[in-house]
């Protein structure tokens, strides 16, 4: 198993099977939940999945034929349109409500592809490495969000991001999300590491990412917005409710508890 900083956990059986699921008030989401995900002491070798058979497997999933870069004809791809569909369905249905509406998303892997750096990282993580390439901007859109967050913004959604990327990365990361197309936010919101802290998180400097995710969407709806619906790779960015329903981007890549 591949330690890091971030807990980082390859499992191709996750994303391999999920894509869409959701919570309606913060009720349990369906599909394969990687809560707990390598807590368990393996007793065999024979239990573990092969390292080396896993990240293949993953590579055939995204469609990478060698170029570290997903297939628009992919599963992977497949599956992310799935959940597309599925949330601007919910978004449409929803669009002529009154009141302040809102649309939360996570950018890693949620609105953004991480897959050309975790690929050509052997699916590993370094900080160093991760940091230059945000401020390199290199991360690529996923296929069809940038049109379905425009069409989110021009139908009557106040866009935010919530991601857990850190507080000095927020300007290079609007900066990547405008120039792949997408809309200026309402607001994004980035992990404050240093006093001050953000007054609605009583847990920093050490939230959760749960805590961290749902306190700050606790936040958003003080200001007087509905959250219709929130969209992110992990089960942690879904949880805790606030939000009227989830949607989970597929992503086997690594697990963020």
């Amino acid at each position: 198993m591949l330690k890091s900083a971030r807990k980082r956990v390859l499992t191709a059986a996750v994303a391999l099977g999920a894509a869409l699921v959701v919570g309606v008030g913060g009720a349990s989401m369906a599909g394969a939940d990687q809560h707990g995900a390598g807590q368990a002491t393996p007793k065999h070798d024979s239990s573990i999945e092969n390292l080396g058979l896993v990240k293949n497997e993953i590579k055939a999933y995204y469609g990478d034929d060698g170029d570290h870069q997903p297939s628009a004809d992919s599963a992977y791809a497949r599956d992310a349109k799935r959940v597309e569909s599925q949330l601007k369905h919910w978004l449409t249905a929803r669009s002529h409500e009154h009141g302040k509406k809102a649309l939360v998303l996570d950018v890693d892997d949620t609105v953004l592809s991480n897959y050309n750096y975790e690929a050509s990282h052997d699916f590993g993580y370094d900080p160093v490495t991760n940091a230059a390439c945000v401020e390199a901007k290199c991360f690529p859109a996923i296929f069809g969000m940038p049109a379905l967050v425009t069409w989110a913004s021009t139908h009557g959604y106040a866009v935010f991001y919530v991601t857990g990327r850190p507080h000095d990365q927020q300007q290079a990361t609007l900066d990547n999300l405008a120039d792949q197309g997408f809309p200026t936010p309402a607001g994004i919101f980035t992990k404050v590491k240093t006093a001050p802290y953000p007054p609605y998180l009583t847990c920093s400097p050490n939230c959760s990412t749960i805590e961290y995710k749902s306190g700050t969407r606790a936040h958003i709806e003080s200001l007087g917005y509905t959250i219709v619906a929130n969209a992110g790779d992990q089960y942690s960015d879904l949880k805790g409710g606030h939000a009227q329903r989830t949607f989970k981007m597929p992503n086997p890549m690594y697990y963020l508890p």
